[in-house]
């Protein structure tokens, strides 16, 4: 990116076109919301790219799960900034507030649970009618839906900016990636454009790298699809094609085996978790569209040979068994996103479970 602001330009603005004091941001495209995060930290705790040297006093984190309370975070909100203009206090995961903390304490008492949580929630749009000025209070969200409370009252809000971030297309992908190297006056080629994302996906913060990587591999000349192939290992499709393909066979362990390459950033990534359940959501998706859609290529939007690697590969599933791995997929991401402590502590345990059911390899329970 160019500067912060660039990863903020797309936000609405307040009416002077300062900093909001609440921001409510969600959305599957969590590498775009991390972008803008940051860009919002550099501007609040580091204006005009300055630090102040009192960043740690002004800054506060809250994971909701973990939070007990939403007293604990509007009491950081209300809080005189240190030698500065502003304070900054950070909410994730808003919608699920408290829910592993009051686990602890309510011995599984779910209706109370969540009364706890919807109180939370309560409280903290309250706080939107009457934010603190000296305070920029930034909730952030992959498990929120647009229907939800929160995110209407912040849609109806005057001091709140709230933004969906959707995973953008391929082509928009593409587009993106075409006008990010021109900015940087580098010459790339459509053709390696689209390689790259192919590879390594939508996201614009994974495809700058990869682009770095092909251009000094190109040594000068404009970029091409055969440099794009040459340094770039494909981190979307490929790995998923394997996994898929072994999962298609009911090879578990071969099938453990890829999972556990894919994973190779540790076993309680939560983020890289998350990560390769959206690329196995996204590929799911994509093998049941070729296997039960009339016109796949049109319902896709990729081209005919796509269609013809995504059909042989499926070809490999029944319907049944492809059924089964996607709905095993949609409960395991509801399980990331707040249902299951295990998930969200131990992903990689989570998915090895998920792998073992899709091809049968589950251990049966004696009922003796």
């Amino acid at each position: 990116m160019a500067n912060s602001f660039d990863a903020i330009a797309g936000l609405k603005r307040t009416a002077n076109d300062r900093l909001a004091p609440v921001y409510l941001l969600w959305g599957e495209d969590q590498s775009a919301l991390e972008a803008v995060v940051k860009a919002l930290r550099d501007a609040v705790l580091r204006p005009g790219g300055v630090s102040t040297g009192m960043e740690a006093f002004n800054h506060e984190s809250f994971d909701g799960p973990y939070v007990g309370a939403a007293a604990e975070v509007l009491n950081a909100c209300g809080q005189v900034p240190m030698m500065a203009e502003r304070r900054l206090v950070e909410l994730a995961s808003p919608e699920d507030f408290g829910r592993y903390k009051r686990a602890e304490e309510s011995d599984g008492e779910t209706k109370a649970l969540e009364s706890k949580r919807d109180d939370a929630i309560d409280a903290l749009i309250a706080y939107f009618d009457a934010p603190n000025p000296s305070t920029v209070l930034i909730m952030t969200s992959s498990g929120l839906k647009g229907t939800a409370k929160l995110v209407k009252a912040a849609k109806k809000a005057a001091h709140v900016v709230e933004h969906k971030f959707s995973p953008p297309s391929e082509d928009d992908a593409v587009g993106e990636l075409m006008a990010e190297a021109k900015r940087r006056q580098l010459a790339l080629s459509p053709a390696a454009a689209t390689a790259l994302v192919n590879a390594v996906g939508t996201s614009l913060s994974e495809l700058i790298p990869a682009l770095e990587r092909a251009v000094a591999f190109a040594a000068g000349a404009r970029v091409e699809r055969e440099h794009a192939e040459a340094v770039v290992a494909s981190t979307r499709e490929v790995n998923v094609f394997d996994l898929t393909d072994a999962l298609g066979q009911s090879d578990h362990l071969r099938a453990l085996e890829i999972l556990a390459r894919m994973f190779s950033t540790g076993e309680k990534d939560t983020g890289q978790g998350l990560r390769l359940l959206g690329m196995l959501l996204w590929h799911s998706r994509r093998l049941c569209t070729v296997k039960f859609a009339t016109n796949p290529a049109e319902a896709l939007n990729i081209k005919p040979f796509a269609v013809r690697k995504l059909q042989q590969q499926a070809a490999s599933f029944d319907e049944r068994r492809l059924r089964a791995a996607y709905a095993g997929l949609a409960r395991l991401d509801s399980d990331f996103k707040g249902g299951s402590k295990l998930a969200y502590e131990s992903p990689f345990m989570a998915l090895q479970r998920w792998v073992l059911d899709t091809c049968g390899a589950l251990p049966s329970v004696d009922p003796r």
